[in-house]
């Protein structure tokens, strides 16, 4: 397999897609890809001006969900039409943490021997504001 120039990169996979599309929009005996029907096309948006122009860029309705996850941690699904598609970004490049109070946990730590400790930690809320507003509301100022 021939490595392309990142500058080539995107175009040439932009082709591969018509011309997958085109395949199997002529042939029904090919099967559909399993990402993107089985499972969302998975995309990775490594800044919170990617996932703003992807939000603007696919139509339809999205959901997002926070996670706790430690790759990533946010997620933004969508369709398109029969496509599945998911987004993905850094919880701390597109959303806020706000500590919304404290919780007291009992846990192990090693000593000697296993004795309980009780301590207080944040309880954290993760706010992630409207993906375009900062966008949306710098556009209306200058208009």
């Amino acid at each position: 397999m021939s490595t392309i120039p990142n500058e080539d990169r995107r175009t040439a996979y932009i082709e591969g897609l018509r011309t997958l599309a085109d395949a199997l929009e002529a042939n029904d005996a090919i099967p559909l890809p399993y990402d993107g029907t089985a499972s969302e096309l998975s995309i990775f948006c490594r800044s919170r001006d990617e996932l703003a122009a992807l939000t603007r860029a696919l139509p339809g309705p999205k959901d997002k969900q926070v996670t706790d996850s430690a790759s990533y941690g946010f997620e933004l699904h969508g369709r398109l039409h029969g496509l599945r598609w998911v987004a993905f970004a850094d919880r701390d490049d597109v959303c806020t943490a706000r500590v919304v109070g404290t919780e007291t946990v009992t846990r192990k730590v090693p000593v000697v021997e296993f004795e309980e400790v009780t301590e207080t930690r944040d309880v954290i809320e993760w706010e992630c504001h409207p993906i375009l507003a900062e966008q949306d509301a710098a556009l209306g100022a200058t208009a």
